[in-house]
This record gives C-alpha cells, structure tokens and sequence, in this order.
C-alpha cells in the first residue's frame, strides 16, 4: 500500500498521471459552501476540506480583472486620460449598467444588465449585455486603452492562496483568455458565430488581438512563478453552439499556443469545460492538456467516462465526472454510492483520475448526499 500522501501531493501526482496513495477527491463546491458557511471564501474552503475530507484544486482570481463580463465601479487600470461615464439603476431586482469609455481613439459603450443572484436566476447569475463594447475593428485600438496592462498580471492572490492551503492541496490560477468573459462577451457569442461566417477576416483579428493580448498575460505570470493554470474554455464548448469543425481550426490552435507556453515553464495546464465534451475530448488531449474538467455525464453532457479513460487515460489526467444534479442533488445517498463507485472503478486503475463533480454542487443538495459522496470516495479510492 502506498505511503499516506498530503493532498497537495496527491493532485499533483493524479495530474502528472502517477498513481497516488489514493484517488483524489477534489469536486467544485463553491455553491455549496455558500449556502452551508455563508461564503465560498478560500478560508471557507479550506475548512470544508477539513470538515469532509477533501483534497483542494482551487481555481483562484484572474490575473485581469475580467470587467467586460462584469462592469465594476471601479477602473483603477485604466489611465487619466480615459474619460469613464457609468450610469447604474435599478431594474427587475438587478441593476442595469451604462458604460462609455471616451478614449483618444474614440468612444466605447456598452449597456449590461446583472441579474439579482440567490434567486430564479442561480447563486452567480450570468450578465446580460443588452449591447457589447465591441462593434466593429475601429473598437479595438479604443479597446487597448481600457484593458489593464498585459506586463503586469496580479499573481499575488495565487502565491497567497497556495501559501494558506499549503499540503491541503493547490490553488490554479485562473485564466480565461482569449474568449471566456473576454472577446466572448466584448463582441458577444451570437454576434461571434456570425462574423465566421459573413466577415471571417475581423473574426481573425479580433481572436488574435485576445491571443497576443492573452498570451503576453499568461507569460508575464509565468516569470512571476505561476506553474498551475485553470485555463476555461465552455465559451468555446459544443454546448455553446459551436460545430466540431470551427472548435478544431479555431480554438485548438489556441489552446495549443497556450500548453505549450505553459509546457516552457514546465507548469500543468488544466483545461475546464462544462459542456458536452466527447467529441472533443480528443482535441483537448492534442492541444496539449495535461488534466480535462468537468466530462459530465448524460442526461446534461455526454461524456462515457469508461471510454473516456480507455482512448485518453494514458494520456491526460481526467477529473469531474460525478452528476451534481441529478444524482448528487436530486438522488439518493446510495444512488451517489453508486455513481462514486463506479467512478472509480473505470477510471481510477493505472492513475490519472481526480474525482470531482459536473460542476458546482449546488446549494439545496442534502447534507446526507454531500457525505455519502466523500465517504464513498474514501472508501473506494484507495490504491493498493
């Protein structure tokens, strides 16, 4: 039987496809957390891994302040001689936000609406851009006035974060350029699919102008120490309506562009997407993906984890898996035995495999349900 491990040692050598002590067990919780603590804080998380027996993957703030996605009151990156009008009122419980950036270049606008979370809408309801920032490519010399300098990432929160979990597990820095809550809600995804189609060449530019600006970000955290990067791609998932074809001529050189900078300063590259992933699985693997997230399941993804494990466990590590809603949340405690079990079974043996969930566990979820997976986990995620 293998030497008890931390569980910072036992991530680590799940994603480096090595066989642990035990398989890890690390589910996204943050849902949860608030509603069972009150805040899904890194404090919060820690002592719920200590509370129930988890090992921490955690991914922490993004290097940029992702404020196309979420407009802040506050602009502290952008200079003096950007002229900011914001105008914030009320609407349907929520508050709808009116920017215009008037920049030597020229004027940018956008209006956003952001849902009141905790209610119809879920615990980080997702805005609303009622009109995107992004219009046409004259935008984009306006754009490099707003957009905090690429140099200078703030990888503090990282450091700190790893620093305070310390063998409990690891912090990831998150990473969601170049279409996560980037160009994907500057332009808007609707709007995206269009230009493929009917102005293909400023559909280039505009991922290029993320890539480089991307890609300077990433390597500028990289010198600054980073090694775990959390990198989201779910804009870019099937689910989100995009076709086989456009993922693997657009995206996946992407993705490539970033492991193998990633790879330079030998740092693990985590890709996350929440939606349908079997067809693509593959593609992630050969962009150069040293661990996928989230391989849900049917009836919501379609992943086969026994398949999954058989054409790619050799290869990455995969993690997530188990349904969070219906069966750790709508299920039986047994019902989330059973899925845990079979987990493992098929994609635990021969290493590479972190257990975790479809996404968040949601808050509602039974209290039962939530021990029943972790004790599940232990007890049948041991290597011998």
């Amino acid at each position: 039987m293998a030497a008890e491990m931390t569980g910072r040692e036992r991530i680590l050598a799940a994603m480096r496809r090595e066989i642990p002590d035990r398989v890890p067990v690390s589910p996204r919780i943050g849902a949860y957390l608030v509603a069972y603590y009150g805040s899904s804080s890194l404090a919060r998380h820690i002592q719920a891994a200590q509370e129930f027996g988890f090992d921490i993957c955690l991914p922490v703030a993004n290097p940029i302040p992702t404020f196309i996605h979420g407009p802040s009151l506050t602009y502290r990156f952008v200079p003096p001689e950007v002229r900011i009008v914001q105008e914030v009122t009320e609407q349907d419980g929520g508050v709808r936000v009116r920017r215009t950036f008037e920049t030597p270049a020229g004027k940018l606008s956008d209006d956003t609406f952001l849902a009141p979370g905790g209610r119809e809408y879920g615990v980080s309801p997702s805005p609303v851009h009622n009109e995107t920032l992004i219009k046409d490519a004259s935008d984009l010399d306006r754009l490099r006035y707003i957009l905090p300098d690429p140099t200078q990432p703030n990888v503090h929160d990282y450091h700190e974060s790893n620093r305070l979990i310390g063998d409990l597990g690891i912090a990831e820095m998150t990473f969601n350029l170049p279409l996560d809550h980037f160009l994907g809600d500057a332009r808007g995804m609707a709007q995206l699919m269009m230009d493929y189609y009917l102005d293909r060449p400023f559909f280039d530019r505009l991922f290029t102008f993320f890539q480089e600006y991307g890609q300077t970000v990433l390597k500028a955290a990289l010198e600054q120490g980073v090694r775990y990067v959390f990198a989201t791609w779910y804009y870019g998932s099937l689910s989100a309506g995009w076709s086989p074809a456009i993922f693997r001529e657009v995206f996946v050189p992407l993705m490539r562009q970033q492991a193998e900078l990633i790879h330079r300063y030998d740092g693990i590259y985590h890709i996350y997407d929440d939606g349908k992933m079997m067809r693509t699985l593959g593609d992630y693997v050969d962009a150069g993906a040293d661990v996928v997230e989230t391989l849900t399941p049917p009836p919501v993804g379609d992943v086969d984890l026994a398949e999954a494990k058989r054409l790619y466990g050799d290869r990455v590590c995969l993690k997530g898996w188990t349904d969070l809603l219906y069966v750790i949340k709508m299920g039986t405690a047994q019902q989330v035995v059973d899925a845990v079990r079979y987990a493992l079974e098929v994609a635990a043996p021969g290493g590479g495999f972190i257990l975790g969930t479809s996404d968040s566990i949601r808050e509602g979820t039974p209290l039962e349900n939530v021990r029943a997976y972790f004790e599940a986990a232990h007890k049948y995620g041991r290597y011998t």
